[in-house]
This record gives C-alpha cells, structure tokens and sequence, in this order.
C-alpha cells in the first residue's frame, strides 16, 4: 500500500517537476479529446464541398415557334434549371452559364447567362433561363416532326445542356438535360453531368442547325 502511494506521488512529482513536460502531456490529451469533435465539425461544413448538387429543367413557356419560311420571329424558349441543393451546406456557385435547347439532336436556341448564379445551402432554387435563336422560326422537316407528335398527343422531348464555369475552382461540367413539353412524365428527369474536356468541347457532342 505504502509503496503504491509512493509511486504516485513520485509520479507526480516528476511532472510537477518539470513544467513542460506536463504541458505537452495536457496538450496531448486535449487534441485526443477535441479530435472526435473537430473531424465531425469539418465533416458538416467542408464535407459535401466537392459534392455536386441535383439539376433538372422544366420549358414552361415557348413563344415563336413557327416554321421557317412562314416564320416572324424567332423562337424564345423560357427554361427553368431547378437546383437541388438540400444536402449541402456549403452554397453551389456558377461563375457564368451557357444553355442550348435542341430538338432531335439540332439546336433551336442559346442563352447565356455571364453574371452565373449562386444557390444558397440547404434549399432547392430556380434559376430562368431564356433562350433564343439567331434566325426565325425552326427548320420545316422539325416543325413537321414536332407537329405530328403533338396531333398524336405524345410527348415532346427537348435536349437541353448547361454549361457551368468557374464553380469555385472546379473545371466546367456539362449538364444534359430533358424535358419534355406535353403531358405529365414520371420525373422529374434528373439532368446527366459529364466534365468538359480539356480543349473545352462538351461530350457528347450537339448536332447545330
């Protein structure tokens, strides 16, 4: 019993004696307790960092959507990217932003949206994009197409593709996108992302009227 105590107080008196060795063991043992806490803390904030969020598009609107020798203007396609962005707590920031709708593989439309945007943590957002084209109307043989899917009462599906820049130092990344114009799908349909590649081309590659 005696000899116990003894090693105790010697123990003691060994740290006691020297000052820096008993801050270096309090040190110690302070990070092993504060480890659990600060790994569970960085997970919450930088952990979803380089996680991308959901996206998916919806065309409410179509103004101009003529054929092309009758046509009097050019057609505007109002989209609008949905950004699912809950599982995040970190915002999801776009630098700038190009769209293209296309119908049957050929572009109809552009956009370009250069101040991008930027979707807070944890909240879904919208973000409008109106697209158009350089020329009026749409080529015949696609207004003929698009035309008897609708007498048929079948759904028309458009292409779109977003491209995102500058997202917080990340290369560019391709969103490929559908959606569909008639009837009530089961959906959303969640857009397919793919990295730009590296001379800037998107993959795979748009048919462009």
């Amino acid at each position: 019993m005696g000899a116990g105590l003894e090693d105790d107080d010697s123990s003691r008196d060994c740290l006691d004696g020297h000052p820096r060795l008993q801050c270096a063991v309090t040190m110690i043992l302070t990070i092993i307790c504060l480890v659990p806490f600060g790994l569970a803390l960085w997970d919450s904030i930088y952990g979803c960092r380089y996680r991308t969020p959901e996206f998916w598009v919806k065309v409410p609107r179509i103004e101009g959507l003529q054929r092309g020798p009758d046509a009097v203007a050019a057609p505007v396609f109002n989209v609008t990217l949905r950004v699912n962005n809950e599982a995040m707590r970190r915002p999801f920031y776009a630098g700038r932003a190009s769209a293209v709708v296309a119908y049957a593989g050929v572009q109809l439309a552009h956009a370009d949206l250069p101040s991008g945007f930027c979707v807070p943590g944890q909240v879904v957002s919208s973000v409008p994009i109106v697209a158009t084209s350089d020329g009026l109307g749409i080529p015949s043989d696609l207004y003929e197409c698009m035309e008897s899917q609708r007498r048929r009462n079948e759904r028309v599906s458009l292409e779109v593709q977003v491209r995102l820049d500058d997202c917080r130092g990340r290369l560019p990344v391709m969103l490929w996108c559908t959606s569909v114009l008639h009837g009530q799908p089961m959906g959303p349909f969640l857009c397919k992302i793919a990295p730009m590649l590296k001379d800037g081309e998107p993959r795979p590659p748009v048919n462009v009227y």
